[in-house]
C-alpha cells in the first residue's frame, strides 16, 4: 500500500508545479518509439514500392517474353508447313529419281542388246568381208544409239546434280533453323 500511496500521491504534489516537464519527460520515450516506428514503417512502405516497380518491371519483361514465344510459336508452325512442302518435294524428287533408275536399267539392258549385236556383227565381220559395207552402217547406227544414250545419261546426271544442290540447300535452310536437330 506504501507504493501505491507514493504513486498516486507524487503525480498530485507534481500537478501543480512541473506537470508538463514531467508529461514530456514520460512521453519522451514514447514519442521516440512512435517516431522509430513511423521512421521503420516509411522504410517498409518505400521497400514495398521498391518491389512493386520491379515486380511490373518482371511483368513487363514476362509479357515481352510471351509475345517472344507466340512469334517464335508462328515461326515454328511455318517451318513446320514448309518442312511438309519440303517432304512432299523430296517425295516427287525420290519418284523421279525411281524413274530415272528404271530408265537406267532399260538403258543397260539396251547396251546389252547393243554389245551383243556388235559380237554378231565382228563374227559376220570374220565370215564375209562383203558385208563390210552394211555392218560400218549397223556400227554407226549403234554409235548414234551410244552418243545418245550418253547424251540421256549426260541429262541424268545433269537432273542429278541440279537435285542434290537443291537438297544440300534445303539441308542447309533446315539445319539453320532454331530448335531442329538433324542427324549427320
Amino acid at each position: 500500500m506504501n507504493r501505491f500511496f507514493i504513486a498516486c500521491t507524487i503525480p498530485m504534489l507534481l500537478t501543480g508545479c512541473c506537470a508538463s516537464q514531467l508529461t514530456e519527460r514520460l512521453l519522451a520515450p514514447v514519442t521516440r518509439r512512435l517516431d522509430l516506428v513511423n521512421e521503420q514503417l516509411a522504410a517498409t512502405n518505400q521497400k514495398l514500392e521498391d518491389v512493386k516497380a520491379k515486380l511490373d518491371q518482371t511483368n513487363q519483361k514476362l509479357d515481352q517474353t510471351n509475345a517472344k514465344l507466340g512469334e517464335v510459336a508462328q515461326n515454328l508452325q511455318e517451318t513446320n508447313r514448309r518442312l511438309g512442302q519440303v517432304e512432299e518435294t523430296l517425295v516427287g524428287v525420290n519418284g523421279k529419281l525411281e524413274s530415272v533408275d528404271s530408265r537406267l536399267a532399260q538403258t543397260n539392258q539396251k547396251l546389252e542388246g547393243v554389245d551383243k549385236r556388235l559380237a554378231q556383227t565382228n563374227q559376220k565381220l570374220d565370215n564375209v568381208e562383203g558385208k563390210l559395207g552394211e555392218t560400218n552402217q549397223k556400227l554407226e547406227g549403234v554409235d548414234k544409239k551410244l552418243q545418245t544414250t550418253n547424251q540421256r545419261l549426260e541429262r541424268v546426271d545433269s537432273r542429278l546434280e541440279d537435285t542434290n544442290k537443291k537438297l544440300g540447300v534445303i539441308d542447309q535452310i533446315i539445319r539453320k533453323i532454331p530448335g531442329i536437330k538433324v542427324d549427320q
